[in-house]
């Protein structure tokens, strides 16, 4: 029965072990999936951020496109009138001359065209502080990003080494616990 005690005893502590054993790994994989979900979420985020980024730049270079393509279609429109002769229009039936009418709409058209244009170079200048600051951002976040996932991967690192060690201390007590019982 001494012999069959000693078992008994060996096997409940191998499983004692085996337990705390599980434990650690489980404390382990509950570590690695906090580490790695906070830096993917945190990665997530800013991907969403740069998204938005990207279709507000998108947004300036469509602005910017329209006040080129309005300064175009009112330049073509300009230099049609410049070289048509003035011809009958509405304001002609209330008593104002086709000339006038034409120097009316003529001053107007530049009038549009130097507004336009100013408008144009304002949003062609924040389309270009915009892509600059976004590159600018985009490089920094590619050096952070190699830090971070080196510094994740060290993080995951001591965590694995720390449980293999706990593991190997616990298997260490049970080999000297074997070797106290059997002579």
């Amino acid at each position: 029965t001494l012999f069959r005690s000693k078992q008994w005893y060996q096997r409940r502590v191998r499983g004692e072990i085996v337990s705390k054993n599980s434990e650690e790994l489980g404390k382990l994989v509950a570590i690695k999936e906090e580490i790695f979900s906070e830096g993917i979420k945190e990665y997530q985020l800013y991907i969403n951020t740069v998204k938005n980024v990207l279709k507000t730049r998108d947004h300036m270079q469509v602005t910017k496109e329209y006040f080129t393509e309005t300064v175009l279609s009112k330049q073509r429109e300009l230099e049609k009138l410049e070289a048509n002769e003035p011809g009958k229009s509405f304001a002609t039936f209330f008593g104002k001359s086709p000339a006038a009418v034409k120097e009316e709409k003529m001053t107007k058209l530049k009038n549009d065209i130097t507004s336009l244009s100013a408008d144009g170079e304002a949003a062609g200048d924040e389309l270009v502080v915009a892509s600059a600051s976004i590159r600018s951002d985009i490089e920094r976040w590619k050096i952070n990003k190699e830090k971070d996932f080196r510094s994740l991967l060290d993080s995951v690192a001591e965590s694995n080494l720390a449980c293999c060690k706990t593991s190997a201390e616990q298997w260490e007590s049970l080999i000297q616990f074997i070797d106290e019982i059997e002579p």
